[in-house]
């Protein structure tokens, strides 16, 4: 079923969040790269587990690599908003009054992942099997048994795969209700320092697409690596997935889809406006009026230090 079929009515909109998901990057590289592809490419994350108290052979897994790429569907008017630090450890420690207050005045969704975006409707993201993620307490019941659930499959032998897997598969898209992010600021004296934030993850509003096993098993990779010997290998399988074979994986669109551009400043807006008009014939679907689509999509990009004021 083609997206044309599909018909959607107001009732599907959503009222106490965005009807936008989000995709913060850090680089304008990252965004030329996806208009150049027409496609998001996922990459092998750290997720922190160590909340789910998960113990095989006395080894407690503290981390696992997922392979995903991240949305939030924060309304509009939020995602400029600054909340208070409470930062943790020596380093946050040794900031001055000032150097803090500093940190807390531009304490933002953007500083923690990026002033470049790329956003699609919340409709788009239901059809391309996008899900909200699912926070867990680590003090309730459910948690424990999810912990529970796990080391069972460690202990007993006649499990079948088909079980297991699905296990495996939800813990790509759990994360604790709280944790801690590494911030990197620029001190008073030009020197960089990077801090420990506690955050309250369930603000961010996540929604992740994960591959599914089914094409994954094709290039012989799977979703999530847990062997905390083979975290490591993560970085080399990401460059991989630049290549066109890995096509499959990624999570397409075509330049319709796209809702809004964000960049941080003109500088960067005229950088993209660039990167839009030298895109190859080959990119767009229809090949008549090339120009004047790409004339819509630079229409849709916005500039971050000028609407700031206004949110």
């Amino acid at each position: 079923m083609s997206n044309k079929d599909i018909s959607y009515y107001p009732i599907d909109d959503y009222v106490q969040s965005a009807n936008t998901l989000f995709h913060f990057m850090q680089k304008s590289e990252y965004l030329k790269s996806a208009l150049v592809h027409k496609a998001l490419i996922p990459r092998f994350c750290i997720e922190d587990v160590s909340y789910l108290g998960i113990i095989r052979d006395s080894f407690k897994f503290q981390e696992v690599a997922i392979l995903e790429k991240c949305f939030c569907d924060i309304p509009f008017h939020k995602l400029a908003a600054t909340f208070p630090v409470n930062g943790t450890g020596d380093a946050f420690d040794s900031l001055s009054a000032d150097e803090k207050n500093k940190l807390e005045r531009s304490n933002t969704h953007f500083a923690y992942y990026g002033e470049y975006a790329i956003a699609f409707s919340k409709h788009w993201g239901e059809h391309k099997k996008l899900q909200p993620v699912h926070y867990l307490n680590e003090e309730s019941q459910y948690t424990q048994d999810f912990t529970s659930l796990f080391e069972t499959i460690f202990k007993e032998e006649n499990i079948s795969d088909l079980y297991s897997q699905d296990v495996l598969n939800r813990l790509a898209f759990i994360k604790p209700l709280r944790g801690i992010m590494k911030r990197n600021i620029t001190r008073a004296d030009s020197s960089n320092i990077s801090v420990l934030i506690n955050k309250n993850f369930h603000d961010e509003c996540e929604w992740r697409y994960v591959p599914d096993s089914n094409t994954l098993s094709q290039f012989k990779t799977q979703s999530i690596i847990a062997n905390p010997y083979m975290i490591h290998v993560c970085k080399k399988i990401n460059d991989e997935l630049e290549n066109e074979k890995f096509k499959d994986v990624w999570l397409q669109f075509a330049y319709d889809d796209i809702r809004y551009i964000i960049v941080p400043n003109n500088t960067a807006r005229v950088d993209i406006i660039n990167t839009i008009n030298s895109l190859s014939s080959s990119c767009f679907t229809e090949a008549t009026d090339i120009s004047m689509q790409k004339s819509i999509m630079i229409s849709k990009i916005l500039v971050l230090s000028e609407i700031r004021k206004d949110w």
